[in-house]
């Protein structure tokens, strides 16, 4: 008995389709303009070989007809990881994904397919799709990525306030990389062009913030001397107010390395300015005014022998 089982088993097995069965039930419906059917056929034969470069291609294709832009970027992505060879055929495909895309307004399946693009063919340029792509990459945290494209970017921008708002992005990623021998440069730019006054307002603020993050680096480094004139620059008019009271933290602790305790102590009570009790700069400067108070107190008497 079990002897029919195990070859009623291996008979039905043999009787399903096979991946180049549901391919050519693919090219079929394809070929007569039934996409979703030709799809959903595709798709069958990748789930019994999913690694089918010709399947991705065929399944990427259809879904493009059908605006299943999500589908079509996996399949061309999959068809790019299958085959190297075939990794322009892959990058056109995710090209035409995200043209399609943006026609139809959806941002975020044409931020996919530049990213995919960009993973399949890195040395292709992205021409008029590389703002779009430098944006998502930043908003998506990718600093390595934005920092990648933005200058591109900017230069393709052709608007000369389109130029200094990717600029001003491409600055603050290189602040988030902590990498402000890029950003503070770039800050410098766009304040001095004046192109977008909204913008120039906001690389001042970057420009404080790297400032603030480049003086405590310093300070960390055991440089006081070179952190006092980024820590400086972090307090100047335009900075947020929150960049400025951290920078007179930076300064009262330059101030406490040089020994100069009258100064730290007047920098620590300048940094409680316009805080709000119980918020962290203020319980951090207070922290300081306590320990510099303590420091001063004279010491306890020695109690008296008996």
């Amino acid at each position: 008995m079990r002897r029919w089982v195990t070859l009623g088993v291996v008979v039905g097995l043999a009787c399903q389709p096979s991946a180049a069965d549901h391919e050519e039930l693919g090219d079929r419906a394809y070929a007569a303009g039934a996409y979703r059917d030709a799809l959903a056929e595709y798709q069958l034969g990748l789930k019994v070989d999913p690694s089918s470069g010709s399947l991705n291609a065929k399944a990427g294709a259809a879904a493009l007809h059908v605006g299943d832009f999500a589908t079509a970027v996996d399949a061309y992505i999959a068809l790019a990881q299958a085959d190297r060879s075939r990794a322009g055929e892959a990058a056109d495909g995710l090209e035409r994904v995200a043209r399609a895309a943006l026609a139809a307004n959806d941002r975020t399946d044409a931020a996919r397919g530049l990213a995919g693009l960009r993973t399949a063919a890195p040395s292709r340029p992205l021409g008029r799709y590389a703002r779009l792509a430098a944006l998502d990459a930043a908003d998506r945290g990718d600093t390595a990525g934005a920092m990648a494209l933005l200058p591109g970017a900017a230069a393709a921008a052709g608007d000369a306030r389109m130029t200094d708002s990717l600029l001003y992005v491409y600055g603050m990623s290189a602040v988030r990389a902590r990498d402000c021998g890029t950003a503070v440069p770039v800050f410098e730019g766009v304040i001095r062009r004046q192109r977008e006054p909204a913008v120039a307002d906001e690389a001042r603020e970057g420009l404080g913030l790297c400032s603030l993050v480049e003086g405590q680096r310093l300070l960390d480094a055991g440089k006081p001397a070179e952190a006092e004139d980024w820590f400086r620059r972090a307090s100047a008019p335009g900075a947020p107010a929150d960049v400025v009271r951290g920078a007179f933290i930076g300064l009262g602790d330059v101030k406490l390395a040089q020994g100069d305790v009258a100064a730290a102590l007047e920098n620590y009570q300048q940094a409680l300015t316009g805080g709000t009790p119980g918020d962290t700069i203020t319980q951090r400067a207070q922290q300081k005014i306590n320990a510099l108070g303590k420091a001063d107190a004279p010491s306890p008497a020695p109690p008296k022998q008996p």
